[in-house]
């Protein structure tokens, strides 16, 4: 039903390569090298060519707010999309190892202790604040499950 950490440690991993590539070549892009592809490119690491998520962000957009507007105008709410996409939406915000979550106009992924996510700043995907068992303040929480 669900990953093992071993497949998520190699799927976040491989996503942070690539992001880290995108960012080196032609530095922080809208669509390109954002947060949001960065939770493309982790969903097509852990489902191959099983992955939706690509098809769906077809899309350009200039900051979050477009995301969140120009998603919902193709028939999505982020909550729609996680579930699309097959991810699990958790009720409780106790996120792990892998679960996605969307906070502040930001898509982030739990590392092994650690935030994934990619900044404006040019340096690429990164670890960031370490994530608490509680986390008050996610829009949304969601578990990848196998297709």
């Amino acid at each position: 039903m669900y990953y093992e950490v071993e497949e998520i440690k190699i799927a976040i991993d491989k996503a942070i390569k690539i992001l880290n590539n995108r960012t080196e070549d032609k530095g922080f892009v809208r669509g390109y090298s954002d947060c949001f592809m960065f939770l493309v490119e982790y969903d097509k690491a852990l489902r191959g060519k099983e992955s939706k998520a690509e098809s769906i962000l077809d899309f350009e957009y200039s900051n979050a707010k477009e995301f969140i507007t120009k998603l919902w105008r193709k028939g999505y709410k982020l909550k729609d999309f996680a579930i699309d996409c097959n991810y699990e939406l958790q009720t409780k915000p106790k996120p792990m190892f892998g679960d996605i979550a969307y906070m502040d106009g930001t898509a982030i992924i739990a590392g092994d202790y650690n935030w994934v996510t990619v900044n404006e700043d040019n340096k690429g995907a990164r670890y960031g604040r370490p994530y608490s068992s509680f986390e008050r303040h996610l829009q949304l929480l969601a578990r990848p499950l196998r297709n």
